[in-house]
């Protein structure tokens, strides 16, 4: 399993993506709001080989777990598919609130897979929601290679 580094936090929903990919800092919303971020997966995915390159993780107050929040894919890949798994762990790299930087934390993982016969890159966008409406839409580009 590869090291995860890029973080968000959604009322504090954190996330993280794969290393060395590196995006935009992000930002707190709260009250429903939509922020747009992206990311690059910098290290390539192989067909048929499922390839995690983001996770998701709600955190409150003094850093304390939330209930995770719903995910979903808003604009899909065209190469591939994308699935979610509970349950990953993490480390949060930056977040809303510095204090959670550099904790553990377990969080939903988005993971791509490129279809048999895919090359050159793909992109697709994933929005998550967090417990109180709070939402992040983030666009993610994956590079193939066979």
């Amino acid at each position: 399993m590869r090291t995860l580094r890029l973080t968000f936090l959604l009322p504090l929903l954190a996330t993280a993506a794969c290393t060395p990919a590196a995006g935009p800092g992000e930002t707190p919303v709260s009250g429903g709001t939509v922020t747009q971020d992206a990311a690059t997966r910098t290290t390539p995915v192989v067909p048929g080989r499922p390839a995690r390159v983001f996770v998701y993780a709600a955190l409150g107050e003094a850093c304390k777990p939330l209930p995770p929040p719903s995910v979903r894919v808003v604009a899909p890949p065209t190469q591939g598919d994308v699935t979610f798994r509970d349950g990953q762990p993490t480390t949060i790299v930056s977040a809303g609130a510095a204090a959670c930087a550099g904790r553990a934390a377990t969080g939903t993982g988005v993971y791509y897979t490129a279809r048999a016969g895919a090359a050159g890159s793909d992109r697709f966008t994933v929005e998550a929601q967090a417990t109180d409406g709070t939402r992040q839409s983030r666009n993610f580009e994956v590079r193939i290679e066979p």
